[in-house]
């Protein structure tokens, strides 16, 4: 049995199959053979680190991989919590094409793979299964790693819209939604300090529970609010992070308005889940998108509120 093994060992290196090897190919979605061989090179390249890095528990080494300092930053900070690997060592999936509003193309974009969750200590609460997002340069070069949202909600929210233009619109407002809970997760305060306006109205929640002597006063809980500018809510953002090794977010049940005067504002509400070590809740936020800048959308406004109440409306904020 032991002769058998070894021999099965040696057939498959002389065959160049390793364990945790990832292949990557595109189904369809992009044209120029030159380009598609490349990204696929990069996803696959990328793919395999992670099995190793995972295997060995060891860094991820992305020696020889096209890829960003910022895409590198952003998965090597989620590594620092949270491991993974591959479901799969032969993945094919769609290439598809982010699009500006004027039709050229923003880059590329691969979703729908699968991973399995090895979190690192219990700060972590988002199950044993996630799917990655990897973002390409119009080059080919790996520029963002993201974990993404559900793809019924993906699909939910593309299906809304009407046009091409409005389609495009909302994929990039799924990317920026979901870079923007990665920042959280990562804990990258410059991506904060980039992606909310100086202007920006924040009102954050935190959920008090106040006790009281006998157990014939149960423990009762209550929302205190608080209204805060940029610097306020990015400092008390700093402490939070600094006292927490991770900070579990996750996004989901979007619902996009466009305003009707300004084309470029969105209206977006969504659940949101928030899980550290100390502290926990759940409820519903309310972001204010300004597109005028695709390339660098802004946050003018941010809310909470726990389920149950009514959230704010857009005749409630003053930007709209």
């Amino acid at each position: 049995m032991k002769k058998l093994s070894t021999l099965l060992v040696v057939l498959l290196c002389a065959l160049g199959i390793r364990a945790g090897v990832v292949e990557f190919q595109f189904s369809d979605g992009i044209d120029n053979p030159a380009l598609k061989a490349k990204m696929e090179q990069n996803v696959s390249k990328l793919l395999t680190a992670v099995n190793a890095a995972k295997a060995q528990n060891t860094d991820i080494n992305f020696a020889g991989i096209d890829i960003s300092n910022a895409a590198i930053e952003s998965l090597a900070a989620s590594w620092n919590n949270v491991h993974f690997s591959t479901e799969d060592d032969f993945i094919v999936d769609h290439c598809i094409t982010r699009r500006k509003s004027s039709g050229a193309t923003r880059g590329f974009q691969l979703r729908n793979i699968g991973l399995t969750m090895f979190p690192l200590d219990d700060s972590y609460d988002s199950g044993s299964r996630r799917e990655l997002v990897i973002d390409f340069a119009p080059s080919g070069a790996i520029d963002d790693i993201n974990f993404a949202m559900e793809n019924t909600e993906y699909a939910r929210m593309l299906a809304e819209g009407n046009t091409v233009s409005e389609v495009d619109r909302r994929m990039q407002i799924i990317d920026w939604c979901e870079k923007f809970k990665n920042a959280y997760n990562t804990k990258n305060l410059p991506f904060m300090e980039d992606i909310f306006s100086d202007y920006a109205l924040i009102i954050t929640g935190k959920v008090i529970t106040e006790r009281r002597r006998g157990p014939e006063f149960p423990a009762t809980s209550k929302v205190v609010y608080t209204q805060q500018n940029k610097r306020q809510y990015l400092d008390g953002l700093r402490r939070v992070f600094k006292r927490n090794s991770y900070i579990n977010v996750v996004f989901d049940d979007y619902r996009v308005l466009q305003h009707p005067a300004k084309p470029d504002y969105y209206y977006v509400t969504l659940s949101q889940k928030w899980h550290t070590k100390g502290y926990s809740d759940e409820g519903i936020v309310v972001l204010v998108w300004d597109f005028t800048d695709e390339d660098q959308p802004q946050i003018l406004v941010r809310t909470w509120q726990p389920y149950g109440e009514t959230p704010f409306g857009p005749k409630d904020i003053p930007v709209l």
